[in-house]
Parts: structure tokens; sequence; C-alpha cells
């Protein structure tokens, strides 16, 4: 289904509350029942640092925010061109990679739609594998609001790199998730 967002950015209850209903067969939820497991995400609560924080400010915008799980705080860099990096175990390979960027919106006239506009244009993800970074994932589009990036196969590394290429402006982050495989 494709419900949109309001002018916040955020699913209408109802409407949430209408797809989980139309879907309750296929995602396997019952009543009294605990929801299905996801994979684990391996990179929530990792001690992740970056080459650049809005106005220094670390407990407001620090990288560290860009891996603590929740959708409400964010890291922001103070520069265009930053880096992300988050340490993994290497004992726990990862296939698929999924990225909140924070968007900046414009208003229309209509006073109800509004406008995302996407700050980084172009990036590279690199993991640290025979003591080198090699890019596993490079795009030279737009991120979008959320990016999901799937490998054919598992990844073991102690630690990858978020590497912006290019950007409109300083870039932010809600989540990086680094899902199991």
């Amino acid at each position: 289904m494709n419900v949109p967002p309001d002018q916040t950015g955020r699913i209408r209850e109802h409407e949430a509350n209408a797809v989980i209903t139309q879907n309750k067969e296929r995602l396997h939820i019952t009543p009294g029942k605990p929801l299905p497991q996801g994979k684990e995400m391996l990179s929530i609560g990792a001690k992740a640092t970056a080459s650049s924080v809005y106005d220094n400010n670390k407990a407001l915008y620090g990288a560290q925010l860009a891996v603590d799980g929740g959708m409400q705080t964010r890291w922001a860099s103070q520069d265009t061109l930053p880096e992300l990096l988050i340490p993994l175990d290497t004992s726990k390979g990862f296939r698929k990679i999924v990225v909140f960027e924070y968007c900046d919106s414009q208003n229309s006239d209509d006073g109800f739609s509004n406008r995302r506009i996407n700050r980084i244009q172009a990036y590279r993800i690199d993991a640290w594998l025979d003591g080198q970074w090699k890019a596993i994932y490079v795009s030279d589009e737009p991120m979008g609001d959320c990016k999901i990036i799937r490998f054919p196969q598992p990844y073991h590394t102690s630690k990858i790199r978020l590497k912006v290429l290019s950007a409109t402006r300083p870039p932010s982050l809600y989540e990086l998730y680094v899902q199991e495989k």
C-alpha cells in the first residue's frame, strides 16, 4: 500500500491501523501473540563517530544519535562532505543497510502539500576489509528519506563508513541501521 505522510512527515494513526488490518495475514499478526521478529540491528548503540558535528554540539547532533534507534534524534554535520563511522562486531555478518535522511521541506501554496528536498546527492558506503576501506555501495543519486540497500552476500567487518560525496547542505541522518544477514 502507498500511504503518504501528512505535512509533519508522519503516517496518520487511522491510516496505519487500516494498513495493519489489511495485512494481518500477510504479516502474521495475531492478537495476544508477540509481533514477528525481524533481523537484529547490528548498529544500534554502536560507538559511532563523525568527521563533523553541527555547532560541535555532540549532545544534540552527535554521531551516536544516528545509531540510537530513535527517529526523534539525528546526527547533523557542520560540513557538506562528512564521514560517519560505525564499528561493528565482525562475528555477525550483514546484508542490509537502511538510512533515514533528514530532508528539508518546502510548503506549497495549497497549505497542505510540501516538497521534500534531499541534502545528500551522492555518497559511498565503505567496509573495512583486508586492512583497507573498500567501497561496497556507491550512488550518485539523492539518498531520499529512506534508502534501503541490500547486498547479495553478507559482509563481516569491524566497521563501515558512510562518506558523503556531494550535498546541497550539511547532511543529517535520523538513523543508519546495519541489519544482520
